[in-house]
């Protein structure tokens, strides 16, 4: 979140569809709970994106592993 968003829930890229703590992609959103979720409520965003980490990366620090190693998600 602090590369992604610097902890702003209501972050959005002008350039992309990304919004939010994690910066989710409407794709990835639609992926995480779609319209069940309430994007703007910022406990909602990071459980959805705790999901998505745990899914793509197995868990926290593996991910912070392949954006150290990357400089991307």
């Amino acid at each position: 979140m602090a590369r992604e968003s610097s902890f702003n829930p209501n972050a959005k890229n002008p350039k992309s569809t990304a919004a939010g703590l994690f910066q989710f992609l409407d794709g990835t959103r639609k992926n995480y709970g779609g319209s069940s979720v309430n994007w703007s409520d910022p406990y909602q965003q990071a459980v959805a994106g705790l999901k998505y980490i745990k899914d793509r990366y197995g868990n926290p620090v593996k991910a912070l592993q392949f954006w150290d190693k990357n400089n991307w998600y």
